[in-house]
């Protein structure tokens, strides 16, 4: 029988029932309390970690994760149960911070032709020699505007149909979907006519509300993706869907409630109704795309990696609840395999890969690091399991991109005492992506880690000490950080960026062999983690070949922008499937010298120079 008892969370104050059914990350996220858990609650992170007044035995995989820690009470949230009630402590960098989001992306330049058009139509009164119906004499003045064809007029068109002729005298306003199908018929003055792209990634959801009859961007909302709950990367989320049909649909509503609510955030900063959105391109990753469809991603964990569909998409907007104009079209770029997605179509789009008049790298890197080769009219394409390392995953103190986040680290080489920039001007809490590429390349170059990985054990110094999982180096000691404990960066970190770097690396070289070159002659990052990430850190620690700095550019959230593209130009679209279909896709598993390429290039450059 459940107590009356209950489990309060400090210092947030709030409380649940304690029924001994649920273990504490659930009651915490039934609160709301944002508690962080990357690996979706599965006990392999470590960072839901609470304290707890009277705590439980703790279970084998919280000591191997919390060492020591478990004997002061430190617990796994997502392993602790408490049937009788209790206090918890929830640490602040246990909590998930409201992460920097990256909107801004590519410059693009686009020609104006959108799928949804707005077209004046004078619309002549039936006669009663010849009595010809309301819908018939639309159609042939839709006809005389846009010439023969056949078109569609849905049943809420037809109901809007008389009162809209009635109403000035037959001069309505048509707004058409690519000259085929009539969305809406008003009498004049027009409304506006909107248009939203979206780039729904593994860990934010950005978009992009559009002027469809000027092509100006009008507000950009950005937030988390919902789905982060059930794991920070793709393959925890497959795993979830797996467990059957119900999970799925909780997963592709989750996303497309997200889509929905940032729709009407959008539209309230341009004082318009989300109901005059006529049209929604989406991009993400071939995992996102299929849970955003309620598709079965089951396809993506097994080899060969089958996606359920690889071409572009047109659907209907309502039958996601995107609380857009009843008749909106929801367009999706095209993907191009299980693991080289929509998102990766549209970064080729953006920065016009197949255009490029040299060889160029295209990076994004994340959980997944999806990269593209452009030489000679030629695009190679390939994903590599990076792991999370660079969005601040399975490292000891890692953490998002947000407030509190140390995202550069410099140490000066004759004191080895470091220097450290934090996101907000906060006390340091963890290390994202971008702080960990920083420290890794300062610490190489002040010669504390050696070039084949794992720090010097002859230099003598008070910050690199023994810890739980070797040696270590302190960033910050507990009195400066604002978790009240020390930040280090372990030896256990250093070997999750080797296998990060090495993933990225074999992936790299293999597409150089495959189109014959020694190295690219320019390196474009995309994505959040490209964007923030300090060029000169990436050439020390090896990430990709040795190029002049200036030879490497940040584009932003260039697949935001490929999806902006797509909606104010239908060329743009064109241009994606083709783009999807010209990539030569390189499966790194199945090339025979992929182990040995990843094994080299897990090494660091001697003294952080390339």
């Amino acid at each position: 029988m459940p107590t009356t008892d209950r489990v309060v969370f400090q210092p947030q104050g709030r409380s649940a029932p304690a029924d001994g059914q649920a273990n504490l990350l659930e009651m915490a996220r039934s609160l709301d309390l944002g508690l962080e858990s990357p690996c979706g609650g599965k006990g392999l992170c470590g960072r839901c970690r609470v304290r707890v007044a009277e705590a439980p035995p703790a279970g084998d995989e919280e000591r191997q994760l919390l060492g020591p820690a478990v004997d002061d009470g430190w617990r796994l949230a997502c392993r602790t149960r408490l049937p009788l009630g209790g206090r918890v402590w929830v640490p602040e960098e246990s909590l998930r911070r409201r992460q920097v989001i990256l909107t801004a992306g590519a410059e693009i330049q686009v020609d104006l032709d959108p799928a949804v058009v707005r077209l004046a139509l004078a619309v002549p009164p039936p006669e009663l020699e010849e009595v010809v119906a309301d819908r018939e004499r639309l159609l042939e003045a839709l006809a005389r505007v846009l010439g023969p064809g056949e078109r569609e007029l849905p049943l809420p068109v037809l109901r809007q149909l008389a009162p809209a002729l009635l109403a000035d005298q037959g001069q309505v306003e048509a707004l058409v979907w690519r000259g085929r199908r009539v969305l809406e018929v008003a009498p004049s003055p027009s409304r506006p006519l909107l248009g939203l792209a979206v780039d729904l990634g593994t860990t934010t959801v950005v978009a992009y509300l559009c002027d469809l009859s000027d092509g100006r961007v009008l507000a950009v909302k950005a937030a988390m993706n919902p789905q982060v709950a059930q794991g920070d990367d793709v393959i925890s989320r497959i795993g979830h869907a797996a467990q059957g049909p119900e999970q799925l649909g909780d997963l592709a509503r989750a996303a497309a409630d997200r889509v929905a609510e940032l729709a009407a955030q959008a539209c309230a900063e341009a004082g318009h109704s989300p109901e005059r959105v006529l049209e929604c391109t989406l991009v993400g990753n071939t995992a996102m795309h299929h849970l955003f469809l309620g598709l079965d991603p089951g396809g993506l964990a097994l080899a060969p990696y089958a996606p359920a569909v690889s071409s572009a998409l047109d659907l209907p907007a309502a039958s996601l609840g995107l609380g857009l104009h009843p008749q909106a079209n929801l367009h999706l770029l095209p993907v191009k395999a299980g693991f080289v997605g929509a998102d990766t179509v549209a970064v080729a789009l953006a920065v016009g890969a197949d255009r490029l008049d040299e060889p160029t790298l295209i990076l994004d890197l994340g959980t997944n690091g999806e990269m593209i080769l452009a030489a000679g009219g030629r695009l190679v394409c390939c994903s590599t399991a990076a792991g999370p390392a660079f969005e601040g995953g399975h490292i000891g103190q890692g953490m998002r991109g947000a407030p509190g986040a140390v995202d550069k680290v410099v140490i000066d080489p004759r004191t080895l005492e470091p220097t450290l920039t934090v996101i907000g001007g906060l006390r340091p809490l963890g290390l994202c992506g971008s702080g960990l590429i920083s420290a890794v390349a300062e610490l190489l170059r002040a010669g504390l880690v050696l070039p084949h990985g794992g720090f010097d054990p002859d230099v003598q110094h008070p910050r690199l000490r023994q810890g739980d999982q070797g040696l270590e180096y302190v960033l910050a000691w507990a009195r400066e950080t604002g978790s009240g404990r020390d930040l280090a960066l372990t030896s256990r970190d250093l070997s999750e960026v080797q296998l990060a770097k090495g993933a990225v690396a074999a992936g790299v070289r293999l597409m150089l062999e495959r189109l014959g070159l020694p190295r690219p002659q320019r390196v474009l990052l995309a994505g959040a983690f490209g964007n923030y990430l300090d060029p000169a850190a990436a050439l020390a620690i090896g990430l990709f070949p040795a190029l002049p700095l200036e030879r490497i550019a940040g584009v932003g959230n260039a697949a935001g922008s490929g999806a902006i593209l797509a909606l104010l130009n239908q060329t743009q679209r064109r241009r994606a499937q083709a783009l999807a279909a010209a990539m030569e896709y390189l499966e790194l598993a199945a090339c025979p010298g992929f182990q040995d390429c990843f094994v080299e290039g897990m090494q660091f450059p001697e003294g952080g120079v390339a």
